[in-house]
């Protein structure tokens, strides 16, 4: 008897195995390629929804009045919690600001505080959350305010910042030692005038 199978039993061995396992094998082919095909949809949607965000947010810059009211809206609607709605939702809270409205500058930069979702970005929010409110005389939740921020970048700023408060309240030896923190942080080669007047400024605090 030949050690090798007849070309009539090796195709119903196929017939066999194919019974047995084709349709298991199809279906994980099937998975595969739904899951490769499914990918790349996703990653196509997130490209074009990320080029549409970027869009509406260049409008919202560009505009004004109450066209820049409605993007806002469009954009808080469409693309809510994404980086462009906190830096919309961060430049309504400025022109709220110049317009001396801190009321509602705090209650835009809190939304701004919840959508953040990067540490970075929580922490600029912060600085000029703490701001406003020294510009509500609540300069307690200022200064715990900018307690949170932890960006190392933001040191030189905040110590500055902390030492204005200090000077508001009368506190000028507190306002030294914050102004020469600010100093003492800045970046090699970072030149900052104003930051050393004020340090000069309140150096009579520390002789006292």
């Amino acid at each position: 008897m030949s050690d090798f199978l007849t070309e009539e039993e090796q195709l119903a061995k196929l017939k066999s195995w194919w019974q047995e396992n084709g349709l298991m094998l199809l279906g994980s082919v099937v998975v595969v390629i739904a899951g490769v095909i499914g990918w790349r949809w996703y990653d196509d949607y997130r490209v074009e929804k990320i080029a549409v965000a970027s869009d509406l947010y260049a409008d919202f810059l560009a505009a004004e009045g109450v066209e820049k009211d409605t993007i806002a809206e469009t954009i808080a609607a469409e693309i809510p919690g994404s980086v462009y709605y906190t830096l919309s939702v961060l430049a309504s809270a400025q022109s709220s600001v110049e317009a001396e409205d801190f009321t509602t500058a705090e209650a835009q930069l809190g939304q701004a505080l919840d959508s953040a979702g990067d540490s970075t970005l929580e922490d600029l929010v912060r600085i000029r959350l703490a701001k406003v409110l020294q510009q509500l005389d609540r300069s307690d939740e200022a200064l715990q305010t900018l307690a949170g921020v932890r960006s190392e970048g933001f040191r030189p700023q905040v110590a500055e910042i902390k030492g204005d408060i200090h000077l508001l309240r009368g506190e000028r030896a507190l306002a030294h030692e914050a102004y020469s923190a600010a100093l003492e942080n800045l970046k090699d080669g970072v030149q900052k005038p104003l930051l050393q007047m004020k340090v000069f400024d309140t150096a009579d605090a520390n002789e006292a």
